[in-house]
């Protein structure tokens, strides 16, 4: 089990209370996030907690907006969020008495993680307490940033990556790269939660309005649009991987090169799915997806080379 932890608690908590911490933590991980779930495990124990503790963070935050109670107003929603970030620094300064927070907290002093990527990450998911529509794909990108590129800049500081060079650019561009992935594996889903996060000037260009998405019709015009947009996602990922060479060691290039690929791989399982978005959910199983590790790591350990440098 990777719960060990070198972090040192707050004089308010017991070791008990941080080992419940870790296991909320990489239950949260092994639970809702598969592919960084695996991610963690090849960057190794110490930064694979790291990893765990960040993802709590962004999972609570996006559940918070998406899986409110019953009575919870949209200002109640945001008051939550607000504690979340204010429980945050307190577990930075070493006063939070929240397990979990004051994991989090020495996970940010540890590895020099700048707290405004969490702020905007928290400004993305606000996003949903509205009826927003995107006009344009640069209005969709705002809103990819900040709920899945801020997540690149929190956790590529845990791989380590060469300063002054343009690793945070890259990360960013990749995590973008997966919030449009996920946002085109779930468009039939997040019409039941009556959200059509694809753009209002990409639909037009197809001859698509909102009735023809609410209809769930996979005629040529929509897998027109889903081409359109996959070749989108693919161009952002051909970006983002600029980071992978970017990184410090072969462990760090091989998780996110793994993370990366996976996660590139469901583009591919829409495209075998002929498009059909509504009636399935794209996604790569287990075996596949240690299917793709021996390539990452091969990848990790050669990407030096590449790059001009002898290996270390």
């Amino acid at each position: 089990m990777q719960r060990e932890s070198t972090a040192t608690p707050p004089p308010t908590l017991s070791s008990a209370a941080l080992l419940r911490g870790w296991s909320e933590c990489w239950d949260v991980l092994r639970e809702h996030g598969k592919t960084f779930h695996l991610m963690a495990r090849v960057l190794g124990p110490e930064r694979g907690n790291a990893i765990a503790a960040l993802y709590r963070f962004a999972r609570v935050a996006d559940d918070v907006v998406d899986e409110p109670g019953p009575d919870d107003a949209p200002e109640a929603i945001r008051a939550r969020l607000r504690e979340m970030l204010a429980e945050l620094r307190r577990g930075v300064a070493g006063e939070s008495a929240e397990p979990a927070y004051a994991i989090l907290g020495d996970t940010v002093r540890r590895y020099g993680i700048p707290l405004e990527p969490f702020d905007d990450l928290v400004a993305g998911v606000e996003m949903d307490l509205e009826a927003v529509r995107y006009r344009t794909f640069a209005d969709l990108e705002l809103y990819c940033y900040r709920v899945a590129g801020t997540v690149g800049l929190m956790i590529t500081p845990v791989a380590g990556y060469r300063p002054g060079s343009l690793a945070l650019e890259h990360a960013k561009q990749l995590g973008t790269a997966m919030q449009l992935t996920n946002i085109l594996r779930d468009v039939g889903e997040d019409l039941g939660r009556g959200r059509i996060y694809l753009p209002r000037e990409d639909l037009e260009r197809f001859g698509l309005g909102d009735a023809d998405l609410a209809a769930r019709r996979v005629d040529d015009r929509f897998r027109a649009l889903m081409a359109f947009q996959i070749d989108r996602a693919r161009r952002l990922y051909a970006e983002g991987l600029g980071l992978i060479p970017l990184l410090a060691d072969a462990r760090g290039r091989a998780a996110f090169g793994f993370a990366a690929e996976a996660y590139g791989g469901i583009l591919g399982k829409i495209e075998e799915a002929g498009y059909d978005v509504f009636t399935r959910r794209a996604h790569l199983g287990l075996a596949e997806k240690l299917a793709v590790l021996p390539g990452s790591v091969w990848r990790a350990w050669a990407a030096p080379l590449l790059d001009g440098r002898a290996r270390p």
